[in-house]
């Protein structure tokens, strides 16, 4: 009996197909997965309302949709250039959590970890606000905002790609679309520096600055290209494309009651046009998702976990439409694998160091506050705080960086760019202020700087204040060193202002000094000096009867001053610390009418919980020895100085305020592109004594004040009340530094 096994042999040319397959496997698979649709993803811009890009990626992740290539404008650019470079919808929700929207959308690093004089021309100028002068011209900024910690952030972001410059080669195939300011065409960015192209794509017209790239002047991609479908078509010519749509919607009549409302219309009428045109080129077998934002607005960042669920429930609601792209466990685990890798980038070690710099500074002083060595490992986090601490020197357009692989080694590329508006500027101010009573303070401020003047950074500042007092002055600040530790700083000044005595009389006082000050810049949070100067006045009597105190008077002497200041805001500080002591001695040796020493003390300290802050202040000064001319005394009175009198009402050769000031953050502090509005009061206490055996706890004086105050762009801007002891109040409207 035969076997009937043998009756299953296979034939020749079935056992010769089997052995194809088996050697050909592999293959055969890809070619079954690429016979499924190949589909693009477009990302469409619209500021924080591209948030939402997030939930609708996390959705078509839960659905197992492969993306084949993925285009992005704008805040699109971003979210599709951090999915492209691998990170996933999960961490990009969480990274949008943590993310300080307001110090995003800054210039330069906290007021912290400012250079000390950079926060003492704070106390003088209203503004940050610089005007460039080149050539005898005045030259404006190009944007609002440099966009520096934007820069940082996307460079922070997308390290983990940081050495990879062909978009080709992500996991994603990318495409970021930004707009040639000078053409007004579109720009596709398929190549270089990711966190740049991202930067570039994302440059909104006249809020940020345009990014120069391949010498292109490049702004915001919505201009021209804000749903980049064609882009996607000629990148990976999909079967199916995936649009996701998060533009403004044209607001209506009864809304557009402002210039900054119409402006911003004509900017969405452009791009709600070229994205009309796109939308129009979608077949049937495409997908478009227009998530229902509402009334989320593009600058709404702090609504970013809100947006996320948005879009997610979009994205839902086109299931049927999206269930035909899903892949099975197995397939998707297989489109997963077989995605390029990217090398982990976050922590290289960098094996050496390259600075490219433009400015007059030398690459020494910009090194030397890189706080990196060859051999180091990269800390993103902390080499973001120190290229912001360059930034915040000055006269920076931008302080950035990229990683290079050379000879198989991790190289740093820091690239200081010298601001477009030069290294002259022009700063102004405007300081007023009215009292019932009749008190009424007004100023004009313009600093002119040449900043960069050689290597270590020398900067020669002038400023002219005119109004109820007259201000002329002129230093030359010149660091010593390349850590720019030590200094010089030769100055000379004129001042003319008003003083009130106890007995009612008022001084118009004239003073004229020139001097030397060298010290020691102690990192960031102070400064110790030593001041030599010498000069002479004019105290000319206003008001009340001729004493000895009228005439003139010579002045020299030197001082010993110990500053430091850590606050966070100089209007309205809610965290850090600030003190100055200052030892003066006048000596007739060099040149006074007399001799005496002083002492004056300042110390304050900022708490915080949630959105109330309170800061204890307290202010002592008096003569250590000799007697003082009336210019020489310590003024008290006005606004947060004995609340309630005038502007310098009180003045003595002793004088003491202590104070606690409490206030109330009325708007959303996690909100970008806000003016900060609080509401506060004081607590005060205090005098002025003529001599020291007058100084007891009776004669002191209360007083307190009641305010709502803005920290505007103009300067803080503040609407108060003031009480003192003896019935005198005060009502106040004020734009000017009052901390």
């Amino acid at each position: 009996m035969r076997d009937r096994r043998a009756n299953r042999s296979l034939p020749p040319y079935l056992l010769l197909a089997l052995m194809v397959l088996v050697v050909l496997g592999p293959a055969r698979l890809e070619a079954a997965a690429a016979e499924r649709p190949r589909i693009g993803l477009v990302l469409g811009g619209g500021g924080a309302r591209g948030v939402a890009h997030v939930g609708v990626l996390r959705f078509l992740e839960e659905m197992r949709i492969p993306v084949d290539c993925v285009a992005g404008t704008s805040m699109g650019s971003i979210i599709g250039g951090l999915y492209a470079s691998g990170m996933t919808p999960s961490d990009m929700d969480k990274t949008l959590k943590r993310i300080d929207w307001p110090e995003v959308f800054n210039d330069g690093p906290p007021r912290a970890d400012l250079p000390w004089r950079t926060k003492q021309e704070q106390r003088r100028l209203l503004t940050d606000a610089a005007i460039g002068v080149q050539g005898g011209k005045i030259q404006l900024p190009q944007g609002l905002l440099q966009g520096q910690n934007l820069l940082l952030l996307l460079q922070e972001l997308a390290l983990p790609a940081a050495g990879i410059h062909d978009f080709d080669r992500l996991k994603v195939p990318y495409r970021a679309v930004a707009t040639d300011i000078a053409t007004g065409n579109p720009v596709v960015l398929g190549s270089g520096d990711l966190a740049k192209a991202m930067r570039a794509s994302m440059s909104i017209p006249s809020a940020l600055v345009p990014v120069k790239l391949d010498d292109k002047l490049l702004v915001d991609g919505g201009v021209s290209d804000n749903l980049p479908i064609d882009v996607v078509r000629k990148l990976c010519q999909p079967d199916v494309i995936i649009a996701v749509d998060v533009g403004s919607p044209l607001a209506p009549t009864n809304e557009l009651t402002s210039v900054l409302s119409i402006t911003n219309q004509l900017t969405t009428i452009l791009t709600v046009r070229n994205v009309e045109q796109q939308v129009k080129t979608l077949g049937n077998e495409d997908v478009l998702i227009v998530p229902d934002l509402k009334d989320l607005s593009s600058t709404d960042f702090d609504r970013s976990p809100e947006a996320v669920i948005i879009g997610y429930d979009a994205a839902q609601t086109k299931r049927k439409e999206l269930s035909r792209l899903s892949l099975s466990a197995a397939d998707y685990q297989a489109y997963i694998a077989a995605l390029p890798s990217i090398p982990d980038t976050d922590h290289p070690v960098i094996d050496f160091i390259q600075i490219k710099n433009n400015t007059r500074l030398s690459d020494q002083t910009i090194a030397s506050q890189l706080r990196i060595q060859p051999g180091d490992r990269l800390d993103p986090q902390e080499l973001n705080r120190n290229l912001n601490i360059i930034y915040g020197m000055g006269d920076f357009q931008a302080v950035d960086y990229s990683l290079v692989k050379e000879n198989g080694k991790t190289g740093l590329i820091v690239e200081a760019k010298e601001r477009y508006i030069g290294t002259d500027t022009l700063d102004l101010g405007l300081s007023f202020g009215a009292s019932l009573r009749g008190e009424s303070l007004f100023s004009l401020t313009a600093a002119y700087t040449m900043g960069q003047m050689n290597s270590l950074g020398g900067e020669w500042r002038s400023i002219a204040q005119v109004g109820g007092n007259i201000a002329l002055s002129t230093d030359f600040y010149q660091p010593l060193d390349a850590d720019q530790t030590y200094f010089i700083d030769p100055f000379a000044s004129y001042t003319a202002y008003n003083l009130t005595l106890q007995n009612l009389s008022q001084y118009r006082v004239y003073r004229t000094n020139i001097g030397v000050a060298v010290g020691r810049n102690l990192e960031r949070w102070g400064r110790l000096s030593l001041g030599l100067r010498y000069g002479g006045g004019h105290n000319d009597l206003r008001i009340g009867e001729s004493d000895e105190n009228e005439g003139d008077f010579d002045e020299g002497g030197y001082s010993i001053r110990w500053g430091m200041d850590t606050l966070d805001n100089i209007n309205f500080p809610t965290s850090g610390y600030y003190g100055d002591i200052n030892f003066y001695d006048s000596r007739t040796a060099l040149g006074a009418s007399n001799d005496f020493s002083t002492l004056s003390l300042e110390a304050a300290k900022a708490f915080t919980w949630n959105k109330a802050s309170l800061i204890p202040r307290l202010r002592l000064a008096g003569r250590l020895s000799g007697e003082l001319g009336i210019q020489d005394l310590f003024p008290l009175g006005g606004f947060l100085n004995l609340s309630g009198y005038q502007t310098n009402q009180l003045a003595g050769q002793y004088a003491a305020l202590g104070e606690l000031i409490a206030m109330y953050r009325l708007d959303n502090a996690s909100a970008a592109f806000t003016i900060p509005i609080y509401a506060g009061g004081s607590l005060e206490i205090g005098g002025v004594w003529q001599d020291v055996n007058e100084i007891d706890l009776a004669s002191l004086i209360p007083a307190g004040s009641l305010f709502l105050g803005a920290d505007t762009p103009l300067g803080p801007f503040y609407l108060s009340g003031g009480w003192a002891k003896g019935g005198n109040t005060s009502l106040y409207i004020l734009l000017g530094r009052q901390f």
